[in-house]
């Protein structure tokens, strides 16, 4: 993992660009460079505000409507109506700090070609705006928050197991049906396992809970399905410099190989 906590409490770094055109982050000391470039106006300003907004639009107004004991459906819609328009508007305020496609990491940029591809299909001008504005917002966040990304990445290996089942059945012609979301359940179980802060392991259960609310609203449970039938979870995996600078996040990267 990152050795520069050994010597300082800070590291000279600057800004690099890797072989397949994205950014990266070249560390002294370091044995490999961090895929990304946090840059500190971005995780302090725009970043900061954006989450913020999210925290308290999504996860809070769901809590709280949750324990009014409001059903999925009902609350699904409330966010289409209600809380959609202020999150476009705060992905709209962010977009200025917002990296171009061929600057983005790898797996952020696969995430990126799956919703493009996405919005391609999409007849209806509404649908198709608010794909791209999903876009925009979650390829933002994944772009600027490494912690996050991380963990994406790290469960991508157990979806791929899980979808590529579904594509060597649907490659010899056999009908397969819609994606079962509870099987989701697995990889945010295994993140939650893997978590070492327990504050980290509510969260998790926090997203998840939230996720299955919003999978009861038709449009973005058919916008998910699509994204996850198109990514190429193979392109998503966690590459060796990746772990070297996620085994500093309070995760158990390599819980498969080691007792905790």
């Amino acid at each position: 993992m990152v050795e520069y906590w050994k010597w300082s409490d800070t590291a000279r770094a600057r800004i690099a660009t890797a072989p397949d055109g994205s950014f990266q982050m070249e560390i002294k000391g370091e044995k490999y460079p961090l895929a990304g470039f946090p840059r500190g106006h971005v995780l302090t300003g725009s970043l900061a505000r954006f989450k913020h907004k999210i925290k308290n639009l999504v996860f809070n107004d769901t809590w709280a409507l949750l324990e009014q004991n409001a059903t999925a459906y009902g609350i699904a819609q409330h966010f289409r109506e209600n809380v959609v328009p202020q999150v476009v508007e705060e992905i709209n305020a962010c977009k200025v700090d917002m990296l171009p496609p061929q600057r983005m990491v790898k797996a952020v940029r696969e995430v990126n070609r799956a919703f493009e591809t996405l919005e391609g299909k999409v007849a209806h001008p509404d649908n198709r705006f608010l794909v791209r504005k999903l876009k925009e917002g979650i390829t933002f966040f994944l772009q600027e928050d490494d912690a996050y990304r991380f963990r994406l990445q790290w469960a991508a290996r157990y979806i791929w197991y899980w979808m590529i089942g579904r594509r060597l059945l649907r490659l010899v012609g056999i009908r397969i049906k819609p994606l079962p979301f509870n099987k989701l359940a697995k990889a945010f179980d295994l993140i939650k396992a893997a978590e070492v802060v327990p504050d980290m392991k509510a969260r998790i259960d926090l997203i998840h809970t939230v996720l299955k609310v919003m999978l009861q609203e038709p449009f973005f449970k058919n916008v998910m399905e699509a994204v996850i039938e198109e990514i190429r979870w193979r392109k998503m995996f966690l590459t060796k410099a990746d772990k070297y600078y996620f085994r500093g996040k309070y995760f158990k990267v390599d819980h498969h190989k080691y007792d905790y």
